[in-house]
């Protein structure tokens, strides 16, 4: 009878659980919040709150943030449709344009209901104040804290191996002591910054700078966004960003100034808002649409300063060099969305691959410019937009080359040429003409400098070519702090996205130039107990020496084919032949339009680094299980280097800090100073 009775309890435990288990099989799937939990947000900051989920319709949706219901923006309740811009499958509801005075961690409380039954979510965000997380017990009366400018300089994929490569090249050593430091090492203000994204450790481009400028991380490939369900990713929930945030509030302008595509993800994760950073059309025409260019302050960046490459976005599409299309454009932004976040009828956006995007950053005022001559000449307008390339623009090395009339061994013409760009600006030439634009706003500014082709070259294991974009950028980092120490009130960092490459330096040419170009072909040589010729040139240890390069009066190596020269390894590579010597032709750039692209292919420019002519004379390296492509970001945490001119607010930034960090930093910094000022 005991036995009995013990099975038929087993038996209703089985059955129970089976039934539980059905129900919760049953249930909606993918129910998500944003923001994600753990959000922080500056006191005021905007953002979209968004309940989705997958199921069988129809769907409605609840939400309290700390016990108090809200409404949403946009969301028919108990139907199929809901939102109207929800993916197929999914229900979404909307609370664009939320802000929060009141700091202190706040919780988020949500429910999704589909024909099976409810799920509930919650998360917590935090709202930051202006002291939050200061020390004001510095001893200099919260002088720190008294900031007008914000220049943000990115060195796109550098690491501390980049900045130690560009100092040895330039300066070199002394038995044992450098000769001199670069820019960056002279700012008082060092720590250490973790690089990671919302949805992996190692981050892409996009939350690698969003995160600067909005507080918040974002999942790879996305900026200035919240993952989500939607038809079209000029829709995703929105955060705001640095810019848009003191704009609105205190009437600041941005300026942007890349040597990529302006279109890229660094430039783009400071004012756009998009969840596939490769869409190139509609976020060259969100930049101007939403520029605020009769500077309401009611809305938008800001933006008052453009300068970059690609042209390719701004031409009506059929005209030569154009890449706009429907396919990267986006159709006109939700109703709730352009209210909440106060547009105007202009800026709604529009399936338009014809629209002459040039001439309508003319008509809002911004002065054009397309070579180094004329934008020297310029003057200082009120709005400038620069487009020194169709695609990105040509690294310093190949820039250089064409300044100094001097082809690169081995090269029949000049990359610059073939790239339908033969006057480009230097970084700093265009931080120069950039900062006296922006310094007319009285209000002042928040400027990003990228140096983008430390990243880009470090991917195609290009180590020349890196290390004199790393010398260009610090270049252009000098000219920031000039102008911080004659403007006064300003603060400069230095810092990165992430690094890239796992850029090491490994050692230095042994044995001798012509020793090197002698050697036989090891691009057969895959035995690894057969050590090719040209690796075993490579000298470690006490075998390194100090390498010595000539400096030309233009500030960079006359030449990097040395005695003795830097050798570079990476970690993170792909496959590739290497041959130590200065490669003639950059690896054919993927931002171009197509036409250019097979104008290159024809004339021999290699597709790949594996292309590159070293395949007939170097010695083979296997990559990563990535693929032979490009070597790849990695997790490894970076420098971040301050300066501030009149004050001590490069304090704030010494020690380990999380990449979201930086953004509350530099807000509590710029909106202390406008409070005092309010106060007195």
């Amino acid at each position: 009878m005991a036995n009995l009775i013990r099975r038929m309890f087993y038996f209703c435990l089985l059955v129970g659980a089976v039934g539980a288990t059905s129900s919760v099989f049953a249930l909606p799937t993918n129910v998500n919040v944003t923001p994600p939990d753990g959000a922080r947000f500056f006191v005021g900051q905007r953002c979209d709150l968004r309940v989705e989920g997958k199921g069988a319709g129809p769907f409605s949706a609840t939400l309290k943030i700390d016990g108090v219901s809200q409404t949403f923006t946009s969301g028919v309740q108990n139907s199929t449709v809901t939102d109207g811009i929800s993916s197929a499958g999914f229900g979404g509801f909307n609370l664009r344009g939320y802000s929060n005075n009141d700091p202190g961690v706040h919780t988020i409380a949500a429910t999704f209901t589909d024909a099976s039954g409810t799920v509930s979510v919650s998360t917590k965000f935090k709202i930051v104040d202006l002291s939050d997380g200061f020390d004001d017990d510095r001893g200099d009366g919260g002088d720190h804290k008294r900031v007008r400018n914000i220049i943000i300089m990115l060195g796109d994929g550098m690491g501390v191996a980049h900045r130690t490569a560009a100092r040895l090249v330039k300066f070199g050593l002394t038995a044992g002591n450098p000769n001199g430091f670069l820019a960056m090492d002279q700012f008082p203000g060092t720590g250490m910054i973790t690089t990671h994204s919302l949805n992996s450790i190692i981050t892409d481009s996009a939350p690698g700078m969003s995160c600067y400028t909005t507080g918040n991380h974002a999942k790879n490939g996305q900026e200035g966004v919240y993952p989500a369900n939607m038809i079209d990713p000029f829709f995703f929930p929105r955060v705001e960003y640095l810019s848009e945030y003191l704009h609105r509030t205190l009437g600041k302008s941005l300026g942007l100034v890349t040597t990529a595509d302006v279109e890229d993800a660094t430039p783009a994760a400071n004012a756009i808002h998009a969840g596939d950073r490769n869409r190139g059309t509609g976020i060259c025409d969100q930049y101007l649409d939403e520029s605020d260019s009769a500077n309401s302050r009611k809305f938008g960046s800001g933006l008052t300063v453009l300068m970059g490459g690609g042209r390719r976005w701004f031409l009506p599409t059929g005209q030569f060099g154009s890449s706009r299309s429907t396919s990267t454009d986006y159709a006109a932004l939700p109703a709730d969305l352009v209210a909440a976040w106060r547009l105007p009828a202009g800026s709604v956006g529009g399936v338009d691959p014809n629209r002459n995007l040039l001439q309508d950053f003319k008509n809002a005022g911004f002065a054009y410019v397309d070579t180094a001559t004329t934008m020297n000449s310029i003057g200082t307008p009120d709005k400038l937009l620069g487009l020194f390339g169709f695609g990105n623009m040509n690294v310093a090395l190949d820039k250089l080359a064409k300044r100094r009339n001097t082809l690169l061994p081995g090269a029949s013409s000049f990359a610059v040429d073939d790239y339908h760009a033969p006057d480009q600006p230097m970084l700093e030439e265009m931080t120069d003409v950039a900062l006296r634009v922006l310094n007319k706003n009285q209000k002042g500014f928040v400027l990003m400098v990228e140096g983008a082709h430390i990243d880009k070259q470090s991917h195609l294991m290009d180590a020349d070519r890196v290390i004199d974009e790393t010398i260009e950028f610090d270049n252009a980092v000098g000219a920031a702090r000039r102008f911080a120490d004659k403007a006064g009130d300003t603060l400069v960092i230095v810092v990165s996205d992430h690094e890239c490459s796992g850029f090491s330096l490994i050692g230095a040419l042994t044995g001798g130039l012509d020793n090197l170009k002698n050697l036989a072909p090891d691009n057969a040589t895959l035995d690894p107990n057969v050590q090719p010729g040209r690796q075993t040139v490579v000298g470690a240890n006490d075998a390194a020496g100090f390498p010595t390069y000539t400096i030309a009066a233009d500030g960079y190596p006359q030449t990097f084919d040395i005695n003795g020269k830097i050798l570079i390894g990476y970690g993170a590579n792909a496959d590739r032949y290497e041959g130590w010597l200065s490669k003639p032709l950059p690896v054919r750039d993927s931002l171009l339009p197509a036409d250019i692209k097979t104008e290159l292919t024809n004339k021999g420019y290699p597709g790949e680094p594996v292309e590159r002519s070293e395949n007939q004379f170097g010695y083979f390296i296997r990559g990563q299980a990535v693929g032979k492509g490009q070597a790849v970001h990695t997790a490894s945490d970076i420098p971040i280097s301050a300066y501030s001119s009149n004050s001590r607010a490069f304090q704030v930034f010494f020690g380990v800090q999380q990449n979201t960090d930086v953004f509350f930093k530099l807000m509590q910094l710029t909106a202390n100073r406008e409070q005092s000022d309010r106060d007195r």
